[in-house]
């Protein structure tokens, strides 16, 4: 049987990716917690960004943020 061993390498190829993560948790946090939802609570939107990797920001981006007036 195989063991996973995050080497040097690999952690090079999934750096962009790891980036790109966080950095669409934490602006979509900032755009929760200051301007608000639409549809659920703030702390669902949250936790559904920061638990379903890139599609859970993606969704939020789209259904999620509140309307501007």
């Amino acid at each position: 049987m195989r063991t996973f061993v995050l080497t040097k390498d690999l952690l090079v190829i999934l750096s962009p990716l790891i980036v790109l993560q966080v950095s669409l948790v934490v602006y979509c946090g900032i755009i929760i917690f200051r301007e608000g939802v639409q549809n659920l609570n703030r702390k669902t939107w949250f936790l559904i960004c920061l638990l379903i990797n890139v599609i859970g920001p993606v969704v939020f981006l789209l259904v999620g943020r509140k309307e501007l007036e």
